[in-house]
């Protein structure tokens, strides 16, 4: 989400080149909360609705020709040329978002009115020219506030899941399976509950993260068919009051092929005007992938601790000094930019979630601070996830030197000798190992059970055996 300058929004207040009207100047009047605003994705939305539903209101004999045709060209200039500081209202406002929905329909009847005064002759009568176009007659016809404002709130997550947060996705997980194939045959030290474990491959390790994000990539998608049912048609209750018959559907259908996306009309639009259930499904599939991704990069910057006094088995890229203070000091920072970022999105899937839950009777109120919370936590994720991949994984690298010294000072590798030595057999060389500073060989030479040659090579083979299967 986009923030503005409050004292640069009054300045423009009410002057000569203001497009909108008394709604929108009321609305900066009453609501100067904030420097959040909405970001022109989620108000091109807004117009994409607009220009679809101009379409049909034209198809269904509602809109004249020329009146039609004059809010297709606002439409149009809207996106073409840059009119970002026409759409000043602050995300804290009625929460219908009927002030952002009537800033919208006032910029385009007012682009709208210009476009049509340019094409009138003098040969045409004065009625033509006193026939304005009005923001609630003609751009705002067969709507209302409560079915367009949540019909943009899933137009917007749909295309900016598809443009960017999967692209963004897809692209850390490529630099992750990258690192899986260059480290499938190195050998390093599991750890459960923080302490020493069997070994496992660092390319296993990878695999994990690999598949937690394909899962959390899946939930995602599995959101979307939902995200996908707009509520238009439905107006001010979900009865489709003042709107043609199957209206919902047919905007739907010009929005669908605009976009190349799936978009119907609700099944029910009662429901999707009251309720915002798909928008909870799709939260709750970004905290999914909020989670995996802390958990992650916590283990990055675990095992890339050090140089000296810490684990220091991976490499993470020293991209800029750590310290201040300190010199030659590295901190993970991306990892740190990266857990920060999850924490917003934890604290962004609740507020949705409160908000989601908290409407009233036939109308959700809550709805800019979901979309607003939702639209940021898409917009942290994705490049967050793309900073991560390209300054973090991709120039990791393995400390082959500490990594074969821990190794060789891990017990817990006599796990895999335990179907050949007896569990009881196995625990003895561990505890006489542990007790006396030895390594398992030598343990086990102590208690004259194998020769340290005979046990390091019965060991390689169960390693060797392992990383086979």
């Amino acid at each position: 989400m986009k923030q503005k300058s409050v004292d640069n929004i009054q300045q423009n207040n009410g002057t000569k080149n203001s497009l909108w009207g008394k709604q929108t100047q009321l609305s900066l009047q009453y609501f100067t909360i904030g420097s959040h605003c909405f970001s022109m994705d989620f108000i091109n939305s807004l117009i994409n609705i607009k220009k679809a539903c101009a379409q049909v209101n034209y198809n269904e004999g509602l809109l004249d020709k020329d009146i039609y045709q004059s809010i297709l060209h606002a439409c149009s200039e809207l996106q073409l040329n840059d009119y970002s500081i026409q759409f000043p209202l602050s995300v804290w406002q009625t929460g219908s978002g009927t002030q952002t929905n009537m800033n919208v329909n006032e910029v385009i009847a007012s682009l709208a009115n210009t476009f049509k005064a340019k094409k009138i002759t003098d040969a045409q009568t004065k009625q033509q020219l006193s026939r304005t176009i009005h923001p609630n007659d003609h751009v705002n016809l067969s709507q209302s506030s409560n079915d367009v404002f949540p019909s943009a709130m899933h137009i917007v997550v749909a295309v900016l899941t598809h443009n960017r947060l999967l692209k963004s996705l897809a692209h850390l997980k490529s630099s992750l399976n990258e690192k899986q194939q260059q480290f499938k045959d190195d050998f390093t030290v599991g750890r459960t509950h923080l302490m020493d474990a069997l070994p496992l491959s660092a390319g296993a390790v990878f695999s994990g993260y690999y598949e937690q994000l394909s899962q959390a990539n899946n939930a995602i998608l599995d959101s979307l068919p939902t995200i996908y049912q707009l509520a238009l048609g439905g107006t001010a209750v979900g009865g489709g009051d003042n709107a043609p018959i199957n209206f919902g559907q047919k905007a739907a259908k010009e929005l669908s092929e605009l976009y190349q996306l799936p978009f119907t009309a609700s099944n029910n639009t009662y429901a999707a005007v009251s309720g915002e259930d798909a928008i909870i499904r799709y939260s709750s599939a970004l905290k999914q992938l909020a989670s995996v991704l802390f958990k992650m990069v916590n283990d990055f910057r675990m095992l890339g601790s050090g140089p000296r006094c810490g684990l220091n088995e991976w490499l993470l890229p020293a991209n800029e000094p750590g310290s201040s203070i300190m010199p030659g000091k590295v901190n993970p920072t991306q990892c740190e930019a990266l857990s920060m970022v999850c924490l917003q999105i934890f604290g962004n899937e609740l507020t949705v979630s409160l908000a989601a839950s908290n409407g009233q009777l036939q109308l959700n109120t809550y709805r800019p601070v979901i979309i607003h919370n939702v639209m940021e936590s898409i917009e942290l994720l994705t490049d967050a996830m793309t900073s991560f991949a390209d300054h973090c994984v991709s120039g990791l690298e393995l400390n082959k030197t500490q990594i074969n010294t821990n190794m060789q000072q891990n017990l817990s590798v006599v796990t895999l000798l335990a179907p050949t030595l007896g569990y009881d057999v196995a625990t003895q060389i561990v505890h006489v190992a542990n007790d006396n500073n030895l390594s398992l060989a030598q343990a086990a030479e102590k208690l004259n059970l194998y020769s340290i040659t005979e046990f390091e090579v019965l060991l390689s083979q169960s390693l060797h055996n392992k990383n086979t299967n």
